[in-house]
């Protein structure tokens, strides 16, 4: 047992020595490879950057030799003959594409043909421009500047400027180029090293290292990201680092001393490379080559034998096999994890990024002062009626990138769903007031524009609440309160919670309210100039046993916002009907009935059926019957209720204006409208006796009223000399308690009998 323990000691010894003495003749076959790459690479950016600097020697000297031609006798200033010599030097180069003579403002003065005045007036507009345009005014030399997409050429250039001086030393203008830098034609043409090979050109800038020329063979990435991406800085510092290590100077001392030192890195994508640099000072210019490692590891693994090199490419196909695999599957859960934690049209976090987040897994906690925020966009529904959902869909992902970009990095924006988005405000640099400006500049969409405003609720932590949910439900509650102003923000409060609660019970016992005969209808009278009976306005009223007399501005609100004023509608038509036809048979007579209509029940899609059906089912007269409309209806649901206004109309049922004078377009309305009758609001009956502004006001909007045509009431009527002024304005009809409170059905008999109207 022991001999045989010592054979495999012996033999785990052997195998450890001939492992060691295998991996020391693999490291000098290594290192021998790896130094040839090195010097191969040496010699490449040696040759490259003789060839760039003659390269850009060249287009210097040109550049030059076409600023002269332009500033003698000041042949810039006319443009056609400028253009004429510019095409001509454009087609003696073939990867310039642009020529242009820039004033030291950055005016374009002169262009050749293919470049539009109009596109490129000032190329100071352009932030990657400035620093390389005010470098060549202070320099002699050709200088080169950041690579940017030009697009009235729609083409990758390479900007190249080089100041012209007139006689006196002082600059006239810059003559500036443009090189294509396109993947397939650059100005490395005619310049191949074989597979594997990268050039790179890089130049240092005030907010960077720019790449000014990339190949792009193996790292394929995104030609923006290329171009308009820094080099990171992990890539700078370790290329730093490395050269000292190797060559024990820093990328400053490369800049003297015109030395070439090589360095192995991982690059960008994590891949091990070895790359030469080098410095043009003139065109302060880093020029490297560089190379992965599996250009010399495949030689080195050619030198092992062949029972080696099968072994580890067994192990390797396996290795690749799994990792593959590995991949896959961690691709796959992260691809899900995304798609189930952020909305699929905006890509921005959902409400389930949030409570995994924030709920859930305290990745994320709420800061001290922290702010939640509810946004709705303001009548948003109506464009997607309008114009459809897909056009609404490109709004509200321009809407979400104008969200990220206002809020820092520190703040977490998130879609709600639809036209909702929450936002966990963590820092205090931005105002709601310039959010609200930034929601509400133009969106230009399929050629059209939009206007939008935004409603927000703000809700404070740890002030309001310690939990997500319930700072997001307070939130909720306050945008509510914005919604009423529109296009604005409101914070929450302790009334608005007690407000809440109040309004919640209203809800409660609203829902019953009907099965328990709390509504009931009065009848206010509304009486002609010459003292006879026009009609009545139907008021509903509501007398609960825990609440006792609610008013209707208290509750009518909450039936719009809780979707219970469609059935509470259904009660006031078919009860005023029922009633005012008792009233008819008694008095033998017929008046106006008017009732209020909510723009709820007019954006129901089923409301003008149901209307014509109960004054069939009532065999009511349809020219008796008045729908009274506010003027605070919304501008932009105007035109959705427009055409049920007509049909209602077309069936000779009359429509009056309410509140008249307190919306939003008085004007604009009555041209619109199918109106017959405007109603003046009683705030301004109130004062017409003590203030000369409310006489003018109410004179004038009956002069509007009989310009168009419309019978005149004004309502809130209390004194007689309100009556004798209105009557002397050309008022038609009363409504107030001078003539009468509203009234109950008998009442109402008992009143137009005695006042024999």
């Amino acid at each position: 047992m022991n001999m045989i323990k010592n054979k495999w000691i012996i033999f785990y010894a052997i195998v450890v020595s001939a492992a060691a003495v295998f991996a020391y003749f693999s490291y000098l076959k290594y290192s021998e490879l790896e130094n040839s790459v090195r010097i191969e690479n040496e010699r490449h950016v040696n040759n490259l950057t003789k060839v760039v600097n003659s390269f850009f020697i060249q287009y210097e000297a040109m550049l030059q030799l076409v600023g002269n031609e332009l500033i003698e006798d000041e042949l810039y200033k006319d443009r056609v003959k400028s253009a004429k010599l510019l095409d001509k030097f454009r087609e003696s180069t073939p990867l310039i594409i642009g020529l242009g003579f820039i004033d030291p403002k950055g005016n374009m003065l002169a262009a050749n043909s293919n470049i539009s005045f109009q596109k490129v007036n000032n190329i100071l507009k352009t932030d990657t421009v400035k620093e390389s345009f005010f470098e060549t005014l202070q320099s002699k030399y050709m200088v080169i500047g950041r690579v940017y997409f030009f697009k009235p050429l729609q083409n990758w250039i390479i900007p190249v400027r080089k100041a012209i001086y007139d006689t006196d030393g002082k600059v006239v203008g810059v003559i500036a180029a443009g090189v294509v830098n396109a993947l397939n034609n650059n100005i490395f043409n005619d310049f191949h090293f074989g597979n594997g090979k990268n050039i790179v050109l890089a130049k240092s800038f005030q907010s960077g290292f720019y790449r000014i020329f990339h190949t792009n063979h193996d790292i394929n990435i995104d030609i923006r990201d290329l171009y308009t991406k820094p080099i990171s800085t992990e890539l700078y510092r370790s290329i730093n680092e490395q050269i000292y290590k190797e060559c024990h100077m820093t990328l400053e001392d490369l800049k003297t001393n015109n030395k070439i030192c090589s360095f192995e890195i991982f690059n960008a994508q994590n891949k091990s490379v070895i790359g030469s640099i080098g410095y043009d000072k003139r065109y302060k210019l880093w020029v490297i080559v560089y190379s992965d490692n599996y250009l010399f590891l495949n030689d080195f693994f050619k030198h092992l034998g062949v029972i080696v090199t099968i072994y580890f490419l067994l192990m390797g196909m396996f290795y690749l096999l799994f990792k593959m695999i590995a991949k896959y599957e961690q691709e796959k859960e992260s691809d899900l994890i995304y798609r189930t934690t952020h909305d699929s049209l905006t890509k921005l976090p959902n409400r389930t990024f949030i409570y995994e987040n924030i709920c859930y897994s305290k990745k994320y906690k709420l800061q001290e002062n922290s702010e939640i925020l509810f946004l709705d966009i303001d009548n948003f529904k109506n464009i997607n009626d309008k114009f459809g959902y897909a056009l609404g869909d490109k709004i509200l992902i321009i809407v979400a990138q104008r969200l990220q970009s206002f809020f820092s990095p520190n703040d977490i924006v998130a879609r709600q769903g639809g036209d909702e988005f929450i936002i966990i405000h963590n820092t205090t640099q931005k105002s709601l007031d310039e959010l609200i400006d930034v929601i509400s500049m133009p969106y230009i969409v399929d050629k059209l524009e939009f206007r939008l405003g935004v409603s927000i609720g703000v809700a404070k932590h740890p002030d309001d609440g310690d939990t997500f949910d319930t700072l997001l439900s307070l939130a909720d509650m306050a945008m509510y309160e914005a919604k009423k102003v529109k296009n604005s923000y409101c914070y929450f409060s302790a009334q608005m919670r007690e407000k809440n609660i109040k309004n919640s019970e209203i809800e409660s016992e609203l829902r019953s309210a009907l099965d328990k005969n709390e509504l009931f209808m009065l009848y206010q009278p509304q009486i002609n100039r010459d003292g006879t009976i026009h009609g009545v306005e139907a008021l509903l009223r509501w007398n609960n046993k825990k609440l006792g007399q609610v008013p209707p501005h208290k509750f009518i609100p909450i039936a719009e916002a809780s979707g219970q004023i469609l059935k509470i509608g259904d009660f006031i038509l078919r009860r005023s009907l029922n009633d005012i036809k008792a009233v008819y048979k008694q008095l033998g007579k017929t008046f106006q009935l008017s009732i209020n209509i909510s723009i709820i029940q007019l954006m129901d899609h089923k409301f003008f059926d149901t209307l014509l059906a109960i004054l069939k089912e009532e065999k009511f007269d349809n020219n008796l019957l008045t729908l009274e409309i506010t003027e605070s209806l919304p501008i932009d649901d105007i035109d959705y209720v427009l055409p049920i206004l007509k049909e209602i109309r077309s069936e000779n049922i009359h429509l009056s204006l309410d509140d008249f004078g307190t919306g939003y377009s008085s004007l604009s309305i009555l041209e619109k409208l199918p109106i017959v009758e405007l109603k003046i609001d009683k705030a301004f009956v109130d004062e017409i006796l003590y203030s000369n502004e409310d006489k003018n006001l109410v004179k004038t909007i009956i002069d509007i009223g009989k310009n168009f045509s419309m019978h005149i009431l004004a309502e809130g009527v209390e004194l007689e000399g309100q009556v004798d002024l209105l009557r002397k304005y050309g008022c038609d009809t009363f409504q107030g308690y001078y003539f009468s409170k509203p009234l109950e059905k008998e009442l109402l008999v008992k009143f137009i009998k005695e006042c024999k109207c």
